[in-house]
């Protein structure tokens, strides 16, 4: 205890200025471990799945282009070779379709994306919804005649709330504890006057219609 007296009294004989950038200083260190420990490894985590998810869709439709291609020599010159690859690319193609498709199963419905981020939300205390919106589906193949993925659609929401960090990071520990399955596409933590922080988020899942999410 005598060296925590020692330091209360340094603590006491500092001007109030130099008191205010001692608290400030901790709350920064403490804000810094607790989204390394927290946030971050999540985060990185889901855009992994993200960036997965994305090169497989990227894969295919080289696939698709590549089986056209083909199409189109074995139309104008029939080839014993070109058959074989075009079966190839065939079947390649019907495993990544297989893949993506078990893909949208492990994934949350779209029409539940918005209801559970406000569901969540108020489980909560002490943050404010400013706004949660469902963006226009995206087509994840824009191909629509020939890929075999042209009926698969990108359904993003943006949500952007406002409370102190430790009540939006405890939110966001709860959005990764749901057994639910979704990726994370933007987020942005700002400080706007302390202790009050605003996060504008974006979540999406798969679906196979194109429809808007709701909310």
């Amino acid at each position: 205890m005598q060296w925590w007296n020692q330091l209360n009294d340094k603590f006491l004989v500092l001007s109030q200025r130099e008191k205010w950038l001692i608290v400030v200083c901790g709350l920064v260190g403490v804000s810094m471990l607790l989204f390394i420990t927290l946030l971050e490894p999540a985060y990185l985590n889901l855009q992994a799945k993200s960036t997965e998810t994305m090169s497989l869709t990227h894969s295919n439709q080289r696939q698709q282009g590549d089986l056209l291609t083909l199409q189109a020599q074995l139309n104008s010159d029939p080839d014993k070779d070109i058959n074989v690859e075009l079966k190839t690319l065939l079947e390649e193609s019907q495993a990544l379709s297989l893949q993506l498709s078990e893909i949208v199963e492990g994934l949350i419905s779209p029409s539940q994306m918005s209801q559970l981020l406000e569901n969540v939300l108020k489980a909560g205390d002490g943050l404010k919804l400013e706004s949660l919106e469902s963006l226009k589906p995206e087509a994840i193949s824009n191909n629509q005649e020939t890929s075999e993925y042209s009926g698969y659609f990108l359904h993003p929401v943006r949500m952007e709330l406002t409370g102190s960090y430790f009540d939006i990071a405890a939110y966001l520990q709860a959005l990764e504890s749901l057994p639910v399955n979704y990726y994370w596409r933007t987020f942005k933590y700002t400080v706007e006057e302390y202790p009050k922080a605003r996060l504008v988020l974006e979540v999406y899942t798969l679906g196979t219609r194109q429809e808007f999410i709701g909310g």
